[in-house]
């Protein structure tokens, strides 16, 4: 017996024990700088793969009208929505590009959301949730290089009482939104020859 108390064979295990676990750490170690770096080319497919997908899912859809409080109008157009700022007007709420902006409740927005009280065609909250997303669209058409058209694409329930509408544009129009376009469901045309 050694002084620990340890036959020579369990010392001559444990010395093992510890010169194993110490080459085990020395190998993860020198393993870190080469046998697991990660590979660039792995990471380059995996982004390009990601952007494809965020470029397609962004751009499938540009308008969006979901809502059990919006029915927007039918149509029989042919035009393709274009990706531009987006104020929804429902029942029950004005969202810009699906944020809420303000309450609506009976047809109208509260006066004390308006600039200048009842008789006003000012909707503050709505102008300044316009204003951000304007901003966010001249950066984003900037960086793609393209040229910032100030217009608007205006959902609305077909319940929409004018004067809510007429506040809408005109707020729209405070926020250097001076062109509109109004989405409507497309409905299959009608034939009026009769068959």
């Amino acid at each position: 017996m050694s002084e620990g108390g340890f036959s020579q064979e369990e010392e001559l295990w444990i010395k093992e024990q510890r010169e194993r676990e110490a080459r085990r750490k020395k190998k993860k170690h020198r393993g870190d700088g080469e046998d697991s770096a990660v590979n660039i080319n792995s990471l380059m497919d995996i982004m390009v793969i990601i952007l494809c997908f965020l470029l397609k899912s962004y751009g499938d859809e540009p308008i969006k009208v979901v809502g059990d409080d919006l029915k927007a109008p039918r149509s029989s157009t042919d035009l393709i929505p274009e990706d531009m700022t987006t104020i929804t007007v429902s029942q029950n709420a004005i969202l810009v590009n699906n944020h809420k902006a303000v309450d609506v409740k009976h047809g109208a927005v509260d006066k004390s959301q308006k600039k200048g009280g009842e008789a006003s065609l000012y909707i503050q909250p709505l102008f300044d949730d316009l204003t951000e997303a304007i901003k966010q669209k001249k950066r984003e058409q900037k960086l793609l290089g393209q040229k910032y058209e100030p217009t608007a694409t205006v959902i609305a329930d077909q319940a929409t009482p004018y004067r809510l509408l007429t506040e809408v544009m005109y707020t729209a129009g405070q926020a250097e939104l001076n062109q509109f376009k109004f989405a409507v469901i497309k409905s299959p045309r009608k034939s009026f020859a009769a068959d």
